[in-house]
């Protein structure tokens, strides 16, 4: 089919990007497009059905607005494409959430021929409008057994039928059909979604990236190549601009987002992420060709704090994300709890914060970060003994117990152990610091190899141990441990554990804050002690260097609204 464009000029853009820094080379737009790097490798995706990662997030929340979304400053969830919603209880125990959208929202793609962003019309000439059919699309898409979205659980579990739809073996006779799920476009802008589980939690899962509207039309003409930029359609404040795999990929401004309290008009005309290590990123940020680094050297922090012009540009804020190793525990010598627990007795977070990282890092003995909703707090899990840290003479018990258990005489006995990471700089520094710890206290000699990002996702539960990171998705304690943990949850380490998971779904439903502390403090503990699926390292610290002449906003939920950015040069 083919697909008629109506234009509305933004500007005559020459979109041609150096390849190493992605400058802008239009003279008339340089001045407002914003410079930055979004880490060393690719983002992995632009389909919301599919993405996992912060990367990809990132890119869709600039793209892509979802019936609510969080403010960037205070995670309060705000409105998004829905102007209003009604909450119903229905009487029989379950909950009609009635979103009313927001009318006029065009889909939009950027045309690289006439260097303009372009609303997209039908055949017929008519301006193809985000409707609520577009909503019923994408969460039909997204919660298809054969589409296989990792993500599509957590929207699963928060409609009537959703989670026995989406769990079914798609290679196998569907016994539960969409028909059977409770959402669905009322009209061309209301939208209904009926949950037998309310909490609240949930406007915010309604919201998230893989229950936003998706483009059939695109999606069926194009497949899997929809997300590419010659294809690429959208309707949030920016629109793709350009995608040079593994060197860069851009955003433009769209003329046609009408704007919302939360989602404004932005002010840029663009922004340009760098796929660049950390080290490289400080110094084209030092030689002034970028504007802004989120992902600040750790080797160089202590340069930076002394130096007189790069230490007003630093800020260092509390994070929204938890740094942990997983292992695989079904992998072999990890399939022993007592390695494990050897393995995170034997990890000085102390150290690994104070030397390696050191950007103000909070070690973790636990895995939720404290400043979510019911998270448990480091005071209470440690009068209850509750956690795991650095204990020298618990790691040397615990791995002569392991090697009792497996028959061994000694640690040279052990199957060769490897430690993967994501290609990083920062990652690779923590790893060989762990690894050096390892050898030191308990004599075991684990060999490390790091993957660009989007293998490493793909491949790292074949790994006894790996490097992994969790960020508020929503900013309450069931993100990190149901969502993560849970049976059916996004940990790649294997763990299934009926008192776990019977844990986790009682504090979701419970309403009482205090008493939900308490059960998510019992699951922490199951996870990083009794069963060591895990070890936490320490919870994140945000820090970003900025040229004085960006004014910005600082996220507190790891993903940056750049419609709230300006720059004056």
């Amino acid at each position: 089919m083919q697909r008629v464009i109506r234009t509305l000029g933004l500007v005559a853009m020459v979109a041609l990007l150096v390849v190493a820094l992605g400058v802008i080379s239009a003279q008339d737009m340089m001045d407002n497009v914003l410079r930055t790097e979004i880490g060393p490798s690719d983002v992995p995706t632009l389909d919301p059905a599919l993405a996992t990662d912060s990367s990809s997030i990132q890119m869709l929340n600039e793209t892509y607005i979802g019936l609510t979304m969080l403010d960037d400053e205070t995670a309060a969830t705000a409105a998004g494409i829905a102007e209003s919603w009604d909450v119903v209880d229905n009487g029989d125990g379950t909950t009609t959430y009635v979103f009313h959208l927001r009318e006029g929202i065009p889909w939009v793609k950027y045309n690289a021929d006439t260097g303009a962003v372009e609303e997209v019309v039908d055949a017929d000439g008519n301006v193809r409008y985000v409707t609520a059919h577009d909503l019923e699309y994408g969460w039909a898409r997204t919660l298809d057994p054969m589409t296989g979205g990792e993500y599509a659980y957590v929207l699963a579990y928060e409609i009537v039928g959703g989670a026995d739809y989406h769990f079914q073996d798609p290679e196998a006779e569907m016994t539960v059909t969409r028909d059977d799920v409770l959402f669905g476009a009322v009209d061309d802008y209301t939208f209904e979604v009926t949950t037998d589980f309310p909490k609240e939690t949930q406007l915010s899962i309604y919201g998230m990236w893989m229950a936003r509207p998706q483009p059939q039309w695109a999606i069926e003409e194009s497949g899997e190549l929809w997300i590419e930029p010659e294809n690429f359609v959208s309707y949030g404040p920016f629109a793709l601009w350009e995608w040079n795999h593994d060197e860069y990929i851009s955003i433009v401004k769209n003329p046609f987002w009408p704007g919302t309290d939360n989602n404004p008009v932005p002010q840029l005309d663009g922004v340009v992420f760098n796929f660049l290590d950390s080290v490289t990123a400080l110094a084209e940020y030092e030689a002034g060709n970028l504007d802004d680094v989120d992902d600040v050297d750790s080797a160089s922090i202590p340069r930076i704090e002394a130096d007189p012009t790069l230490s007003q540009e630093l800020v260092i804020e509390d994070g929204s994300c938890s740094y942990y190793y997983g292992f695989s525990l079904s992998v072999a010598p990890m399939d022993n709890v007592h390695l494990r627990r050897a393995f995170s007795y034997a990890v000085d977070r102390q150290q690994i914060v104070d030397e390696v990282t050191q950007g103000g890092q909070t070690p973790a003995t636990y895995f939720t970060l404290p400043s979510l909703n019911a998270a448990p707090q480091p005071d209470a899990m440690e009068e209850l003994g509750f956690g795991i840290g650095y204990d020298p003479d618990a790691a040397v018990e615990e791995l002569d117990i392991a090697l009792e258990d497996m028959g061994l005489g000694s640690v040279d006995e052990l199957p060769p152990i490897t430690l993967l990471y994501n290609t990083s700089e920062g990652h690779r520094r923590i790893a060989e610091a762990i690894r050096d710890q390892w050898s030191d206290l308990l004599g075991i000699e684990v060999q490390l190899t790091n993957q660009d990002f989007g293998v490493y996702l793909d491949q790292r539960a074949e790994f006894p141990v790996w490097r992994a990171g969790w960020c508020f998705d929503y900013p309450d304690a069931h993100n990190f441990l149901f969502d993560v943990f849970s049976t059916t949850g996004q940990s790649d380490t294997g763990y299934s554990s009926e008192a776990f998971d019977a844990l986790v779904e009682q504090a979701a439903a419970e309403t009482d804050t205090a008493r939900r502390q308490e059960l998510y403090a019992e699951a922490e503990q199951l996870l990083v002690y009794e069963d060591a699926a895990i070890i936490p390292i320490y919870w994140y610290s945000d820090l970003e260097l900025t040229k004085p002449y960006v004014e910005r906003t600082y996220a507190v939920d790891n993903a940056e609204q750049y419609e709230n950015w300006s720059l004056n040069r």
